[in-house]
């Protein structure tokens, strides 16, 4: 959550880019490490639920005292992950929510318009080239899931992996990644249950559709198997059990299985601190990257953060006895703001934004790996950031995007300076795949109002073809117009802005609108097609993007500007843009909904409880909501880069700073909220979601709903099925709808 490899240091966002629930105990005495103080006194009175109102939670007087901070936690006791009146407590009140919504007007109508929207749209993407194959996830019209799929080099399809097949407990089975042998003959698949992404990685023969015995489990979903270049094994990232109490995120192991072996047998290549050339840290992801066609292996630390840490060593000499003793020579460390791209030949390429915020790339030599004598391929331009980059048998091919406009580029080998592909139209580049062993790429291009369509481009004649994946949606987009705008922050600083709204709209402030936002791990929200969104655009509703700081849509320095203690410039830019809506006549307070997920879940909880009156509801999807006790939720020693350190002052202070929960203040008039979460989420602990609520619905003093809506059979939202997105958006739009006042047209 590419072609970029280092997009697994954005791998569990907020929880980047997303732990099943904190291992914390279920009583509230635990302080956070560092406290000097901790105290719980007896557990104040329940009061009676009204009949017909939302279950209520009893509180405990727990203060925690840490730097000079009294940290109230009235719900301390809902954490921890065997937390049974917790649990009773959240399925009650997601009864509470389920009956809530059922009652709202035109939910029904517009569920049914969603599902035509979106039941009836074949969509594929996330192509993968090896061997003269082509492989891609397909889902086709009606159906709940995506199925893997092969092109063979005579363009005729077939499905190899097929969820809905699967025998699985703990929920419907859905896929999480996968990887091609460089020949096209074995596909790597992750495939988990219930939405949890806690995956096994298992093994197909292309050509035959027959797995093969070997089976590696514990695998996080977004970690795929990092093939052998002769196809004879791969390197893997593997979870370990924890002790009791313990972070299932934490201490992740580089592994290597051999095909045709047993998978007990496989050995540790990276390990913590056995690793003696290349340490890790308990909350690091330890990756073991071959590239073919060259004699090196790259290892990388990473985590829930946009650069990482670099290594290299020949494939000869990496030490496959279990020691985990190999000689890593070191390329680059966090301070150096480098991620990996690919190796070609014998020098490793990656991009860097060290003193360049829209990021440029640079290669080293493997045989004298130096950054300080790094050859800049592609300079940084001052306007347009790097989106993509990837290797092909004849050039390195790049893209660079300004204001979610894309240019493709290529540069053969032995060029110094690449040329402009001429695109079929313009439009946001994603999904760029390239194979080392042919020549040419592939790519979709992306748009707020035309479907995903993708392309290959053949470097003999040049020219861009369309390939016959992508999106296919007869949802009618030509009276929705997409406006690039700016919104002015409370320092005077221009918030880029992403308003979808229909072409004959009148601006009188009428209209219900929804601002989304996310302001995490440099993360851009860039544009894509939903044919489901037409639901609520062609009712008259807005839709709108917040670009805010925290984000990545400016580069490295807008990044930074909403980073950890300058989360609060984030939060500001947010607000902006709902007042933006307010006063250009788009909406009104009443009818203008903030929403936003994971660590969204900071920025409009945040949006929420500073300024109360620009929304008149909300939308939090699995969300960190009270970032303060990550240091007891799974996963959530992995944010520590992002949000701070909670075991100094320095990142403690700026943690509680940010912390929507901490934030509530009783008699404070708050905007009608949502929470969305699925119980089986292994990047935020749900229980989050469960204190923030339960905060709200006492603090309140607006009467207006707080609801928790949950999920049974879902996580972070990856893995589930389309029709489990379609009721989620049914349910909280029909929400937003009630609260403004307006009623879907049945």
């Amino acid at each position: 959550m590419r072609a970029m490899r280092a997009s697994f240091c954005l791998a569990l966002l907020a929880a980047c880019g997303g732990g099943s629930s904190a291992v914390a105990p279920a009583t509230p005495s635990t302080s956070t490490p560092g406290d000097t103080s901790s105290a719980t006194a007896p557990t104040t009175p329940t009061a009676p639920a009204k009949p017909a109102g939302p279950p209520v939670a009893r509180t405990v007087d727990t203060v925690d005292e840490q730097f000079g901070l009294r940290v109230p936690d009235p719900y301390r006791w809902m954490e921890g992950n065997d937390n049974k009146e917790r649990d009773a407590w959240m399925l009650a009140h997601a009864a509470h929510a389920a009956a809530h919504l059922e009652r709202l007007p035109g939910r029904e109508e517009l569920l049914g318009r969603i599902r035509a929207l979106g039941g009836d749209v074949a969509s594929s993407g996330n192509v993968q080239l090896a061997g003269g194959r082509t492989f891609f996830y397909d889902t086709a019209a009606g159906a709940s899931l995506p199925v893997l799929k092969v092109r063979d080099a005579d363009g005729k399809e077939r499905v190899l992996v097929d969820p809905a097949t699967v025998e699985a407990s703990g929920g419907h089975a859905a896929l999480n990644s996968y990887s091609v042998s460089p020949d096209g003959e074995i596909v790597a698949y992750d495939i988990s249950t219930g939405g949890s992404e806690v995956s096994s990685i298992k093994l197909i023969t292309v050509d035959t559709g027959a797995h093969l015995p070997d089976e590696v489990p514990m695998v996080w979903g977004e970690f795929p198997a990092y093939w052998l270049a002769d196809g004879s094994g791969f390197f893997y990232t593997q979870m370990v059990t924890p002790p009791p109490g313990g972070d299932p995120i934490q201490n992740m192991k580089g592994r290597i299985h051999v095909l045709g072996k047993p998978v007990a047998d496989d050995v540790d290549i990276l390990v913590g601190d056995r690793s003696q050339s290349m340490k890790f840290e308990p909350q690091e992801f330890p990756t073991v990257y071959v590239s073919p066609g060259t004699a090196w292996a790259v290892a990388q630390g990473g985590g829930a953060r946009t650069e990482s840490r670099l290594a290299v060593a020949k494939l000869a000499s990496v030490d496959r006895s279990g020691a985990a003793a190999t000689a890593w020579r070191v390329i680059a460390g966090y301070d150096d703001f480098v991620n990996f791209q690919f190796v070609h030949g014998d020098r490793a390429y990656m991009t860097s934004f060290k003193d360049t915020p829209n990021m440029q790339l640079v290669s080293v030599a493997l045989s004298k790996p130096d950054l300080k004598t790094a050859r800049v391929e592609v300079a940084e331009d001052p306007q347009a950031r790097i989106t993509a980059v990837s290797d092909a048998r004849d050039a390195l091919y790049y893209v660079m995007t300004v204001a979610g406009q894309s240019t493709l580029y290529r540069r053969p080998w032995a060029a110094k300076r690449g040329t402009a592909i001429t695109l079929p139209y313009a439009g946001m580049i994603r999904g760029l795949q390239g194979d080392p062993l042919r020549d040419g790429v592939v790519f979709a291009i992306a748009s707020w109002v035309k479907p995903n369509t993708f392309f290959a481009y053949a470097p003999k004649t040049k020219k861009v073809t369309p390939i016959g994946i992508g999106t296919q949606s007869d949802a009618d987009f030509s009276g929705i117009v997409a406006e690039e705008v700016e919104a002015t922050s409370a320092d005077g600083t221009k918030v880029p802005l992403s308003i979808l709204r229909r072409a004959d709209l009148a601006l009188d402030g009428t209209h219900p609108a929804i601002v989304n936002g996310y302001g995490g791990y440099g993360f851009s929200i860039d544009p894509n097609f939903d044919p489901t969104r037409l639901a609520w655009l062609e009712r008259g509703g807005v839709l709108a993007y917040a670009h805010v700081r925290g984000g990545g849509e400016k580069g490295r320095r807008w990044y930074l500007d909403g980073k950890g203690a300058k989360k609060a410039n984030g939060v500001a830019d947010f607000v902006a843009c709902g007042e933006y809506l307010v006063a250009k006549g788009y909406s009104s307070h009443r009818k203008v909904a903030a929403q936003g997920g994971s660590m969204g879940g900071v920025l409009v909880g945040m949006a929420i409880t500073s300024r109360p009156d620009v929304f008149g509801a909300a939308n939090i999807s699995v969300g960190v909501v009270n970032p303060a006790r990550l240091s007891v939720a799974d996963n959530g020693s992995n944010q520590y880069a992002e949000v701070g350190d909670p075991r100094t002052e320095e990142g403690f202070k700026q943690i509680v700073a940010m912390d929507p929960y901490q934030h509530v203040v009783d008699g404070t008039a708050y905007p009608a909220t949502i929470f969305t979460v699925g119980l089986n989420d292994r990047r935020v602990a749900p229980w989050m979601t469960g204190k923030m609520a339960a905060r709200m619905l006492k603090a309140t003093s607006s009467g207006r709903p707080v609801l928790v809506r949950i999920d049974t059979d879902a996580g972070h939202g990856v893995g589930s099925t389309r029709d489990q997105r379609f009721r989620e958006i049914a349910d909280v739009w029909s929400f937003f709808l009630s609260v403004g006042g307006v009623t879907p047209p049945g």
